[in-house]
């Protein structure tokens, strides 16, 4: 019961409904009732295809994780599936080549039948009056033998006539013109022809018997013709013959098939439409079906030669060519199997080294024996773990180096000033981002004896460590020019930087240097002396208005020999000094743009008033998104000295 229960939950519903459907299909189809048959196949269709979607899904997800089931699913996709696809793709010709040769038989048998009809007719449209009722006479006699209870109609100027007297009234409206085929009466087919010539109307009607039908084409099988009803707008079929008693006949279609000559020659149903007249719609044509039940054998020996020698030769050619195609397909299996074994080999192969890998082992080797594709694809994985052998080495030696300039970062974190800044006349807010782990920017301030001030910015050449060793330098070398003038109240900048210079000449390398912006302060005064060595000029914003401070001299530590000088600059209420680094002004767009001295010019007047720190905050955002990356091109520092009076 578990296994019944797992079996229909794997099934779901649509795989129920398919069994149910495709049950009753063959119990109908075996059974010969072959309208429920047709029914039922449509029904099948849809869910032949949620089914079989449904199938693919799971042996997705359950079948095909291993390399050899999908080998194997894409043979079957490749070979077999092709080959069940050929063998329907014959079938279905065979099948329509027979419903072709079976309709065009009984059409055409049908057609011959109904010919005489059309004869008559115009050879008793031509009598006269008086000698119609004996042709008539002499007409039924010759086709009493073929249309059992044929009549012939006359209307003209001297009335309506028929023959014989007890035939079924039938009033044709004056519309009709000439026609022939078939009509269909009070629920049963007809062969008839028609001429009409104004009021004039000859027309003879001939009713067609299951007999007649059916032995349309002697020894092909059975052989109906069935209306087309309308019921609510849907088409219904019904079989609409009836015996010469006027019984209507229950369609016996399995009793008139003929034996079959194989296991193969099973009954097939071969339908095709017709078309003929109703007698309310003058002149126009309805479809019906001309529905043929037959066998194959039947169908092609009504057609073809019935040589026995033709067909024994046809015999020897199809086993040949099964046997050469069955042996070219052994062939193709064998190869194929072979060749999914090298394949499945290596491919376990890479699997296992694969997670050996995964482990850590990276001096697993796989063995190469063969010298093709697979053999390279072997020797390409034991180049790679080689590799990941010395990557792996190389990323130990890279996991050192962040470490040590992590400790690096600390360190030059410990560089910059921890207390904040001095307020004498003079508010400073500071901020460094850097482009790398460590920077090359340098700033700093100190407050010294006399009510003075003293501040630093500066640029070293390049980037990372070197930079920062450099920075490191810089920063012991101004620390020390400045401690040794604080007993002296005595800070000259065009001296202190002078000797920073020398300093830095004489103990790093020619190609290290650095721009350098040093000044002083005195609140009493409210002057600024400083010294611009090579750096990037300081804007001073005033009122509204912009200016660009002096430089005095070349950068610091590239000529030993560099003479420098120094400015005074006195700052009035409100001034405020912005001191940047190229961080601030080069950094590019995507289309090659520099951010530019403008656009801080004008972003720092569009915002002067705000907080200090909220200033910095705006300047930063706008060079990041100026970039468009979130990587930064270059260190970034900038400096703000405001004046204010302190009371």
């Amino acid at each position: 019961m578990s296994a019944l229960r797992q079996v229909l939950r794997r099934l779901g519903k649509s795989g129920l409904a398919f069994l149910l459907v495709l049950a009753l299909y063959l119990a109908f189809y075996l059974a010969g009732r072959l309208f429920p048959a047709f029914v039922t196949l449509f029904l099948l269709a849809p869910l032949g295809a949620i089914v079989t979607f449904r199938a693919l899904r799971f042996i997705q997800r359950h079948s095909l994780w291993s390399v050899r089931n999908r080998l194997l699913f894409v043979y079957g996709l490749m070979g077999v599936l092709p080959l069940l696809l050929l063998l329907v793709l014959v079938g279905l010709s065979f099948w329509g080549l027979t419903n072709d040769l079976a309709i065009y038989l009984a059409n055409t048998a049908l057609e011959r039948k109904l010919d005489p009809i059309v004869g008559a007719i115009d050879s008793l449209s031509r009598m006269p009056a008086a000698e119609r009722g004996a042709v008539a006479a002499e007409m039924q006699d010759a086709f009493s033998k073929t249309f059992r209870g044929i009549a012939f109609y006359v209307r003209d100027e001297n009335g309506a006539h028929r023959y014989p007297l007890d035939s079924p009234e039938l009033k044709l409206d004056p519309a009709w013109k000439d026609a022939n085929g078939l009509l269909f009466w009070r629920e049963r087919f007809y062969g008839w022809a028609l001429r009409a010539n104004g009021p004039k109307q000859v027309f003879a009607l001939a009713p067609l018997s299951s007999e007649l039908v059916e032995n349309l084409v002697p020894n092909l099988g059975v052989i109906a013709l069935i209306e087309v009803k309308r019921s609510h707008g849907h088409p219904q079929l019904s079989l609409s013959l009836e015996n010469p008693e006027g019984q209507s006949e229950e369609p016996r279609l399995q009793l008139h098939l003929p034996p079959a000559v194989s296991t193969f020659d099973i009954p097939v149903f071969l339908p095709s439409t017709v078309q003929h007249y109703h007698v309310d719609a003058p002149n126009k044509t309805h479809e019906g079906v001309l529905w043929v039940y037959s066998r194959p054998s039947a169908v092609l020996s009504s057609f073809f030669s019935k040589s026995e020698a033709l067909r024994g030769t046809l015999a020897v050619l199809f086993v040949v060519v099964v046997i050469l195609f069955l042996i070219v397909e052994a062939v193709a299996v064998s190869i194929g199997i072979s060749l999914s074994h090298r394949l499945t080999a290596a491919v376990n192969q890479l699997y296992e080294g694969t997670r050996r890998v995964l482990l850590g082992d990276f001096q697993h080797r796989i063995p190469v024996r063969d010298h093709d594709q697979l053999g390279d694809l072997s020797e390409s994985f034991n180049q790679m773990t080689g590799n990941l052998e010395r990557l792996f080495s190389v990323e130990k030696e890279k996991e050192r180096l962040q470490t040590e300039l992590e400790i690096a970062r600390e360190v030059q974190s410990q560089l910059y000033p921890k207390e904040a800044p001095p307020m004498r006349g003079l508010k400073l807010t500071v901020c460094c981002d850097p482009a790398r782990m460590v920077s090359g920017d340098y700033y700093d301030y100190q407050e010294i004896a006399g009510g003075k001030m003293a501040f630093a910015i500066g640029d070293v050449a390049g980037k990372g460590i070197s930079a920062a060793l450099l920075m490191a330098t810089i920063q012991a070398a101004l620390r020390a020019q400045i401690n040794l003038n604080q007993p002296n109240t005595i800070l000259q900048s065009s001296l202190v930087v002078s000797r920073l210079n020398q300093q830095i000449w004489a103990n790093t390398a020619p190609e290290k240097y650095a721009t350098f912006f040093f000044a002083t302060f005195d609140e009493l005064t409210r002057n600024l002396i400083y010294t611009n060595a090579g750096h990037l000029s300081p804007l001073l914003f005033r009122n509204g208005d912009v200016s660009s401070l002096d430089s005095n001299g070349t950068v610091v530590g590239a000529f030993p020999g560099a003479i420098y000088d120094e400015s005074t600059l006195t700052l009035k209420p409100g001034d405020l000094l912005l001191c940047y680094t190229d961080g601030i002004t080069e950094p590019e767009n995507p289309y090659g743009e520099m951010f530019g001295e403008e656009r801080l010019i004008d972003l720092v007047k569009k915002h002067v008033q705000r907080d200090d720190r909220e200033l910095l905050q705006i300047i930063l955002e706008a060079v990041r998104s100026w970039t468009g990356t979130p990587e930064l091109q270059d260190d970034m520092t900038l400096l703000l000295a405001r004046e204010v009076r302190t009371a």
